[in-house]
């Protein structure tokens, strides 16, 4: 009996070591395959240019494939769309992008994805160039800034922040005499949201305090909203001034967007400082929302005479949104004396910044 256990025995575990010895085989197979189709994905790339102009080897970063490219060939534009087309055309997906381009050489890095059953599988592209002619990206375009005046009140404060004599976006505070300023910024070609007063305190009476709890479940989000709207008339769009108990609790959140969305607004302009409850819940909801980027309040009242050279030092890091406070007209004042119109800079409004192209206010959102 006890020989037929040990005997037993052994057989399990000879049967686990074949197991483990085929799967292990399998993996290495399964390994080689994908390596061989990487490898011939070079290739196949490597081709998109004229004959021995680019040689492709298969290396590794993380684990993850890379597919490293020499070539001593143009790339401007039309390569660079041949080499993505073929990509896309293979099911990858594009994720990201840098470059550095010196002279006749110039180094591109890529990110991709691919779907491989439930897995998601990374691929790097690393790309080397020695051209002659144009290289793609060595001329840079210039930085996408968007200067957003917050709570607009008065024409005066209109007028000094004018002077700046760029594109503007303009936050009116939802108060009397804010359509006049509406109309104004629009004769100017300016651009108007509704600076939106989200405070606990905005929906209290002066006899009594309004909980958050009283807040929602008397649904004062929505009056609320529509009154500003007809205080300022018909805006591109909303912006959350501040972060408080109201904004970055997820019902009172919903609430708010979903009082815009009532209103056929969706864009939403964010704090800078980052809630994951305000975030969260406008993607969820479906509103397109961007944060700003820098908030310069501090810097127009201390120093602003370092504020281009700060966003300018900052400005290789994509689109910038950059708020100021509408009562702050000595910063504009300066701000206006020393901007450099040098062409490194693109000013736009929120709205293009956010996505529209030449849409009017109200449609199409």
């Amino acid at each position: 009996m006890i020989t037929q256990r040990k005997f037993f025995t052994a057989f399990v575990f000879v049967c686990i070591a074949a197991l483990f010895s085929v799967s292990a085989a399998d993996a290495d197979s399964a390994e080689e395959s994908s390596g061989d189709d990487y490898a011939l994905l070079g290739n196949e790339m490597a081709g998109l240019w004229e004959e021995k102009a680019c040689a492709a080897e298969l290396t590794s970063k993380f684990e993850e494939p890379v597919i490293s490219i020499a070539c001593n060939a143009e790339y401007t534009s039309a390569e660079r769309d041949k080499v993505l087309d073929y990509l896309f055309k293979k099911g990858f997906q594009f994720r990201k992008e840098s470059y550095d381009v010196r002279g006749t050489t110039g180094h591109y890095w890529y990110r991709f994805d691919r779907r491989d059953g439930n897995r998601i599988k990374a691929i790097y592209v690393r790309l080397h160039v020695t051209s002659q002619g144009a290289l793609w990206g060595s001329v840079k375009p210039p930085a996408r800034i968007a200067v957003y005046v917050d709570n607009l009140a008065t024409a005066d404060e209109l007028t000094a922040w004018q002077t700046l004599g760029v594109p503007l976006t303009f936050g009116l505070k939802a108060a009397d005499g804010a359509k006049e300023l509406s109309s104004q910024i629009e004769e100017y070609k300016q651009e108007a949201w509704l600076s939106l007063d989200l405070r606990q305190g905005a929906f209290s009476e002066p006899d009594q305090s309004a909980s958050i709890k009283d807040v929602i479940e008397q649904d004062m989000i929505g009056p609320h909203i529509k009154n500003s709207l007809e205080q300022t008339g018909d805006v591109w769009g909303f912006v959350i001034r501040d972060l408080n108990n109201l904004t970055t609790t997820v019902a009172s959140a919903r609430a708010i967007f979903a009082a815009m969305k009532a209103e056929e607004k969706r864009f939403v302009l964010l704090p800078a400082r980052y809630n994951k409850a305000l975030g969260t819940t406008a993607n969820v909801m479906d509103m397109t929302n961007k944060r700003v980027t820098y908030d310069m309040t501090a810097m127009c009242a201390k120093t602003p005479a370092k504020i281009w050279p700060f966003l300018r030092a900052n400005s290789g890091k994509g689109d910038m949104i950059v708020k100021f406070p509408a009562n702050a007209k000595r910063c504009a004042h300066t701000l206006s004396k020393s901007l450099r119109r040098d062409g490194k800079w693109d000013f736009k409004t929120l709205s293009v910044i956010f996505g529209y192209k030449e849409v009017t206010p109200g449609r199409g959102e």
